[in-house]
């Protein structure tokens, strides 16, 4: 397996996660940046680490000096892998129909037979990547396996590892982690338990490793018609109490949530209203509120309700980002269980 730990490990604390996967016996992890996978070396983490982003020239000295895995997609970024000035191990990425990165299987015939040819380049492995694999009856997976292993097939075989699949293929494509034919399955999203895939959130035996919280930080009783945050686009519809909670669109807390998303305060849920603010956001506790004082823990999503899969859906969107969008100034607290 390989742990993804891009994105600051999709909002979770790359060092922290990459650490304890190493400790479990994870040897390689994949980022998006040669800045991450800098991070990664400066805290001591000595695995393999692959950087997704194709190789570039200004890349080319710190990714040989940091013994990093290099993505080689095109003529482009194997010319540029040939200034190195020592030894680069080279995935070569294949497009097979995503439409993103790499070459066709025909035109990256080329691209293999260089790297071999190449004395300072090593083959780590040739991979692709699905488009559709969060959709389990969708034929479009098999149909970009069934490329992948004609490309390889008119190489002769295999003069690399494989891999094709990511979270969505490990859970909902076995034949794309077959250990007949693959290697290595690139597991991102589904480490932190926020896989989506149609029946299922989550799909066991996973379980959100994120719990995002903050505290409330004012409580009101206002007067029916009283409106509250910025342009008054919510009017309490009758006298209620307004608890503010110190967490905004800085943190992570989407301003498409105004109005549609919920926290939990104690055992119960209550809505957002008005507009998300950059600190804070408000929310209506009702008549009679059940207990809340300030400095209570609002929850804004975690293992249950409300949970990132709500609060996606309530953004239009998928639960990457909400878990993504947690700023680098909220702390976090780490607990191995």
């Amino acid at each position: 397996m390989m742990g993804v730990v891009k994105a600051d490990a999709y909002g979770h604390g790359s060092v922290e996660v990459a650490t304890a996967l190493r400790d479990m016996g994870i040897r390689h992890f994949g980022v998006a940046t040669v800045g991450e996978a800098a991070s990664l070396r400066a805290a001591g983490i000595k695995e393999s680490i692959m950087v997704f982003a194709p190789l570039s020239s200004p890349h080319v000295k710190a990714s040989t000096a940091l013994c990093l895995d290099v993505v080689i997609d095109s003529t482009e970024s194997l010319e540029a892998a040939r200034g190195t000035d020592g030894r680069l191990r080279c995935h070569i990425k294949v497009d097979t129909g995503m439409g993103r990165l790499g070459r066709t299987p025909e035109d990256s015939i080329d691209i293999v037979r260089g790297i071999e040819a190449d004395t300072r380049l090593d083959m780590g492995s040739i991979w692709t990547h699905f488009a559709r694999a969060d959709e389990p009856d969708h034929p479009m997976t098999g149909q970009q396996i069934s490329r992948f292993m004609d490309f390889i097939e008119t190489l002769g075989g295999a003069p690399a590892p494989l891999h094709v699949a990511a979270s969505a293929g490990v859970f909902a494509h076995p034949d794309s982690i077959d250990p007949n034919l693959f290697s290595m399955a690139r597991v991102g999203i589904a480490l932190y338990g926020l896989l989506d895939l149609p029946g299922a959130r989550p799909p066991s035996p996973l379980s959100p490793v994120m719990e995002f919280s903050s505290t409330v930080t004012s409580l009101k009783h206002v007067s029916a018609g009283t409106p509250i945050s910025y342009g008054s686009r919510w009017k309490a519809p009758a006298e209620t109490w307004i608890a503010t909670v110190g967490a905004g669109y800085a943190d992570g807390v989407s301003r498409t949530l105004s109005g549609k998303g919920r926290v939990r305060i104690g055992n119960e849920l209550y809505p957002i209203v008005g507009t998300v603010c950059m600190d804070m956001f408000m929310v209506n506790l009702g008549k009679n509120p059940f207990e809340v004082r300030v400095g209570d823990n609002a929850i804004l999503f975690g293992k249950s309700a409300p949970t990132a899969f709500e609060v996606a859906d309530h953004m239009d969107s998928i639960t990457y980002v909400p878990v993504c969008a947690v700023s680098s100034r909220v702390p976090r607290d780490y607990v191995l269980g």
